[in-house]
């Protein structure tokens, strides 16, 4: 009998003592090999500042790799709640975020953290209409503007490029190879350095940061620096799995969102594209040709028309959505 008592006593004691509530876990899939810069960089201490902020409420669990997801399905996974964070470019996705690709038109934005600050608050304006309808998105990013890249040169002018074949990504990019007498094509980032190295393309249409994680400065030789446009990356929840965490995580969260934290994963890109010019330039025999302000200008006025006319008839609201890009970044230069 004392035995009964002695356990009925331990166990009421035991339920008048507050149990700690365990902390939500987020599976947070980064899409990069876990050497990746922009992993090490930006992504993993921005997981890690949330993690202390929700102060045990929040367990960030990030997976690098492409196994739980990858750059073409990162959407998918956060919908369907394989992972509650993710990562991603959406031009990967243009059926589903066609607003957001005014951030892959050339020749209007000067530096990533400009960029990243300006998309920023066009979504905080109602700009990107049903793109992120079901999302939170948590932070944005302009990608560095693309340069002209190719395997043997000379490269001094976009005229140089007259008769090559030349890798592109997005439509603008390859009117202007185009106009200049050069043919476009198509290869994944993970097929460049092959199409390269055989001669199936003779150039690529890219931002430096691509260069170090894909070797492709041992397959080009020539760089010409010009405004030829970017592309918007996104870290981002599910909208129902933001809504059902604990006040505090949401607080953690929301501390490390925003255009403010927008601005300095912005500075973050425009120092990775620095560094991996950097790294570039000092591989072997390489040549940088930066253009001018006039071929800019030249090259603005010969080509900036169509290209934005384009989009205006092909995005829904696309000529309102140049228009607000350009103030945007107007005031985010201020």
């Amino acid at each position: 009998m004392k035995y009964r008592f002695a356990a009925l006593a331990l166990s009421t004691a035991l339920a008048a003592v507050p149990f700690a509530a365990s902390a939500e876990t987020l599976i947070f899939a980064t899409t990069n090999p876990e050497q990746h810069p922009l992993n090490s960089g930006f992504l993993v201490p921005w997981a890690e500042r949330v993690e202390a902020a929700a102060n045990g409420e929040l367990d960030i669990d990030v997976r690098h790799g492409p196994m739980i997801a990858n750059h073409m399905n990162f959407y998918d996974r956060v919908v369907d709640d394989v992972t509650q964070i993710g990562w991603g470019m959406t031009v990967f996705n243009p059926g589903k975020f066609p607003h957001t690709l005014v951030a892959t038109l050339p020749f209007m934005v000067d530096s990533a953290e400009q960029g990243s600050v300006a998309l920023c608050r066009m979504y905080e304006a109602g700009a990107f209409g049903s793109d992120f309808d079901g999302l939170k998105p948590l932070l944005f990013v302009e990608f560095p503007q693309a340069s002209l890249s190719t395997n043997g040169g000379p490269l001094t002018k976009i005229e140089d490029i007259a008769g090559k074949k030349i890798i592109t990504s997005t439509p603008a990019a390859a009117a202007i190879v185009s106009a200049y007498g050069g043919t476009p094509l198509s290869f994944n980032i993970t097929e460049q350095y092959e199409a390269l190295q055989r001669g199936a393309a003779d150039g690529t249409m890219l931002n430096f940061t691509a260069f170090p994680a894909f070797r492709l400065n041992e397959v080009t030789t020539d760089h010409l620096v010009l405004p030829l446009g970017g592309a918007m990356g996104v870290v981002f929840m599910a909208q129902d799995k933001y809504d059902g965490l604990s006040d505090a995580a949401k607080a953690a969260i929301d501390a490390n969102s925003g255009c403010d934290a927008t601005r300095g994963f912005g500075a973050f890109i425009d120092g990775w594209e620095e560094g991996a010019r950097g790294m570039v330039a000092s591989s072997g025999d390489h040549t940088f040709t930066e253009a001018s302000a006039e071929d800019v200008a030249a090259l603005t006025e010969k080509m900036g028309p169509g290209i934005e006319a384009g989009f205006a008839q092909n995005v829904p609201d696309g000529a309102n959505l140049i228009a607000m890009f350009k103030e945007e970044l107007a005031k985010a230069s201020q």
